[in-house]
């Protein structure tokens, strides 16, 4: 379990930690479905007790291994769809309230892209128009392979079940979306598992259709439902509920400590090629000029942790695996050979070839 003193707080891997109300929610799910849930913290340091508390965190680590055992005992059941019924709005706090209350679907959609990161902080959402469909797309910031099909229903499922239910039924009736035979028109859910055996027992219980075996995970609604209002729309109350994440979320990357290491630890976890400066401080919901001002005030740049993370992960690779070097260099995000070797000249002093045929080499690491 994650403590909540500044200590702790400065050993988080990133924003890599899960409210404990998630874990609480999948447990009770696998435990209505007649499954002994006890089984599910063994090896933890957090119990249910620690989970009811609201401000209790976990670390993603330990939430993947959770979720890992729910879905070896409960996963044919349909767990994915029965624990997006049980994510109620009240449970996701200031963020459900922001979107409840947001005067338009649009605004909805815009808190929770805003501020996912500080329910599912390993998830992204990129929002696009093509013509008169709006594509959201879900990204994970890191691979969760053993559970990446089931958070991509789970959380798809979610986000669906709280835009039916959050919609002003009247004025999306008035704007064409009467529900058609249970179903919103226009709205699709594309996800890249291939269907689940149990997905055409939940299919008529969705607001949507949901398609598998496609290129990205996404969801697609109408351009026109943007405009729908919310079922409480309340502008004022919308503003302060947003002004509550915004503080929320500055809170957390304020207690990360230390910019640079949080940077680095979300580096690390990403398989290149490695984001740009302007992609991680959209992470960080900063500008690009405010992140390099902040990396400046630390005497390092982005180019300069990139190149450190790089390094790392270039001489583990000539390390412990027998990839070519043509493979490692595209691995971690070059395009031409001749430029990841000058750039492993210029860290190490040595050719790729030459350090793996003797050894780590002694010249001190970049950046930070």
């Amino acid at each position: 379990m994650a403590g909540t003193g500044a200590d702790n707080e400065r050993q988080m891997l990133g924003l890599f930690l899960v409210p404990g109300v998630y874990l609480r929610v999948l447990a009770e799910t696998v435990r209505q479905l007649g499954y002994n849930d006890r089984q599910l913290y063994q090896g933890l340091d957090f119990t249910h007790e620690d989970l009811k508390a609201n401000d209790s965190r976990v670390f993603v680590t330990d939430a993947t291994l959770m979720a890992q055992r729910a879905l070896e005992v409960a996963g044919k059941d349909g767990l994915s769809f029965i624990l997006a019924r049980e994510l109620r709005l009240t449970i996701h706090g200031t963020l459900g309230f922001a979107a409840l209350t947001s005067p338009t679907f649009e605004g909805a959609l815009d808190s929770v892209r805003r501020y996912l990161q500080l329910r599912a902080p390993f998830l992204s959402m990129k929002q696009s128009i093509a013509g008169d469909k709006v594509l959201v797309q879900l990204c994970a910031e890191f691979a969760l392979p053993p559970i990446s099909e089931f958070l991509a229903e789970t959380v798809s499922a979610t986000l669906i079940l709280l835009t039916e239910q959050l919609l002003d039924r009247s004025d999306a009736e008035a704007r064409g979306f009467a529900l058609e035979e249970g179903k919103l028109p226009g709205v699709s859910v594309h996800l890249r598992g291939p269907e689940p055996a149990y997905y055409r027992r939940f299919a008529a219980q969705l607001p949507v259709r949901f398609e598998f075996g496609q290129p990205e995970e996404m969801l697609i609604f109408p351009r026109k439902l943007l405009d729908v209002r919310m079922r409480l729309a309340d502008a004022e109350a919308s503003r302060m509920a947003r002004d509550q994440c915004e503080f929320e979320l500055q809170k957390a990357l304020k207690e990360q400590g230390d910019i640079v290491l949080a940077i680095r630890n979300m580096l690390r976890m990403t398989p290149g090629p490695l984001p740009s400066l302007e992609a991680m401080a959209e992470r960080f919901c900063v500008s690009s000029r405010t992140l390099k001002r902040r990396l400046a005030d630390r005497d390092t740049s982005y180019r300069e942790i990139v190149e450190a993370v790089l390094k790392d992960r270039a001489i583990q690779l000539l390390r412990y695996t027998n990839q070519s070097v043509s493979e490692i260099a595209y691995e971690l995000g070059y395009a031409d050979l001749s430029n990841f070797s000058r750039a492993f000249r210029k860290w190490t002093g040595k050719s790729a070839s030459e350090f793996r045929e003797d050894g780590p080499d002694p010249a001190p690491d970049l950046g930070p």
